[in-house]
């Protein structure tokens, strides 16, 4: 079980780790980038099954803890969603090669900076509260 607990907690942290990586690479015009969205997929999957495990488990677990940290999840996978599918539709809207184009500020934008906030917030409450 614990080779299991480490797998999973490693693909929770690459996901994380992909998120903030993924809004870093594109800060000087921030939009949603497919690999926050997959990312973000990994980070609730992984943490449900990570919060399974623990509750399977002998120790104390602080369910108040698990409960926000699930919540916060919810909200940057669904804030990388919207982006994701904002920027889709602005992608898809673009004018063809040839066509005039101007600097347009990215609609996805705001969720982009709503993903990363919300899991660099997840990380926080994993380390700071006991």
């Amino acid at each position: 079980m614990e080779i299991l607990r480490e797998i999973l907690l490693t693909l929770h942290l690459v996901g994380m780790a992909i998120i903030v990586g993924g809004y870093f690479t594109v800060i000087r015009s921030p939009k949603v980038v497919p690999g926050m969205l997959h990312a973000a997929y990994l980070q609730l999957i992984t943490g449900l099954l990570l919060m399974g495990l623990a509750e399977m488990g002998d120790g104390d677990v602080n369910h108040m803890k698990l409960g926000i940290k699930i919540v916060v999840a919810i909200l940057v996978t669904v804030f990388a969603f919207i982006g994701n599918k904002k920027e889709k539709a602005f992608t898809a809207s673009a004018p063809a090669e040839g066509g005039v184009i101007t600097a347009v500020k990215s609609p996805s934008a705001t969720m982009a900076h709503l993903t990363f906030a919300f899991a660099v917030l997840n990380v926080l409450i994993a380390v700071f509260i006991h």
